[in-house]
């Protein structure tokens, strides 16, 4: 995964990490799995953050976080239709 992720980013949170390596993913038959790790770490931090303090700024980018991951969830899942009918 770190070959997909710039330098900048190998810095960031495990969560932003995967969901940057699900919207670099270019493999459709790989989206799917990428969107679904990120997901599930995205929600993982968002239950972290109850007994945790963070930042208001860190839930905004958790709520973008998991709204891009849903459109490119949908995009993927019209994407793979796509494929199955060729």
């Amino acid at each position: 995964m770190s070959h997909i992720i710039s330098d900048d980013a190998a810095h960031a949170p495990q969560w932003k990490q995967l969901c940057l390596a699900a919207m670099a993913e270019l493999d459709p038959t790989k989206l799917p799995q990428r969107i679904d790790e990120a997901r599930s770490a995205v929600l993982d931090r968002v239950e972290d953050r109850f007994s945790t303090k963070s930042s208001d700024g860190e839930q905004f980018e958790l709520r973008n976080a998991l709204e891009a991951l849903s459109v490119l969830r949908k995009f993927a899942q019209s994407e793979i239709g796509l494929l199955c009918r060729a």
